[in-house]
This record gives C-alpha cells, structure tokens and sequence, in this order.
C-alpha cells in the first residue's frame, strides 16, 4: 500500500486561519509539494518561493535552484525528497513554505501523521477553510485591505473602489468552496 504525509498548511499572521490539510506520497519531492500548495491556496505560481528552516535564520531546505543571486544556496526543489527532511518520528515536523519574496506570504507545514491508503494517487485535498489572499495585494495588511473593502466597500487607502472591486473581481475571503478546489486538486 502507497504511504502518504497528511499535511496541515496554513499561513501565519493571519485570522481567521487560511488553511488546507492534504496528502501527498512520501516519495514526492519538495517541488511537488509546492505545487500542491499553489493549488490549494489558489496562488498564479508567478513569484519566487522556497521552503525553508522555522528558525531566525530560516536556512533553505528547497527551493529554485537560482537562489544562489541571493547569496543563498538553494538545493533544487525538484532534487529534494520530502523523506529527507520530514520523517515521521519526531514529535512535531514542520518547516516554513515562503512564497512571494516582496510580499513574503509564509506558510506553516505541519507533519500531522504518515498514513498509508488502499488506493493509489498522487495527492489528495482533504479539507481547508478560507480563500487564499489575491495576488500581489500588499502582504498582511493589503490582506486585510481586501477583506475590508469587501466587507464594507470602502477603501482604507482612500483609492477608488470601482478599480478596486475590478481588480478584485469574485474574490471573496469566504468563498473557499472545497468541494470544487478538491475535484481540480485531486486530477
């Protein structure tokens, strides 16, 4: 039977909580699990990223390999299984998935358990909650910028909200539907 990590992923200094939990096969690589965040979170793939150490630090564990323009090595994201970082054994497991080095979108991923399954797939959304932050809003507080705005309709920054609304379109801080994510995720 394939074996699986079941993830917990949300973004930190935001609430309420911007989650999704999932699985991906302990075989994967970190460009994978990447991959299954932009899709979860709904992000474009369209900004520079990397997972890396939960310290002060934050020392790379994987990434783009073009890091090296940042006086950071980062091994190749494509090289990197998930098995050599994330075991199983410890008491808790988790690094950092930062994406969008200007507007600095950090995530936690959390270990929750290694499971194994009767049936065969690459990944699987199990469950999540709130729509990820549109694209290039500002970081937490364009975060928040958008939610008030949609909320109230006025702009805290005082810029016009006919523009405003159309570049936020159907973006809605609630309109996660798992449902749908779930059947796009889970192909």
């Amino acid at each position: 039977m394939p074996t699986y990590y079941e993830f917990d992923i949300s973004l930190q200094a935001i609430q309420p909580r911007i989650w999704r939990r999932l699985l991906i096969r302990t075989t994967a690589n970190f460009a994978l699990l990447h991959k299954a965040i932009q899709d979860s979170f709904g992000w474009q793939d369209c900004h520079l990223w990397e997972f890396r150490l939960p310290t002060l630090q934050g020392q790379p564990i994987a990434g783009l390999p073009d890091g090296e323009e940042y006086d950071r090595p980062t091994p190749n994201a494509r090289q990197v299984k998930l098995n050599t970082y994330f075991t199983g054994k410890r008491v808790v497991e988790w690094c950092e998935y930062l994406y969008d080095f200007g507007n600095d979108w950090i995530h936690d991923v959390t270990l929750l358990a290694v499971r194994s399954e009767k049936e065969s797939f690459k990944r699987r959304l199990l469950g999540g909650d709130r729509t990820g932050p549109p694209e290039d809003c500002g970081s937490t507080r364009g975060y928040e910028r958008m939610v008030h705005f949609v909320e109230t309709g006025e702009d805290l920054y005082g810029d016009d909200a006919v523009d405003l609304g159309a570049w936020l379109g159907e973006w809605r801080p609630d309109g996660f539907d798992l449902a749908q994510t779930k059947t796009e995720f889970d192909r």
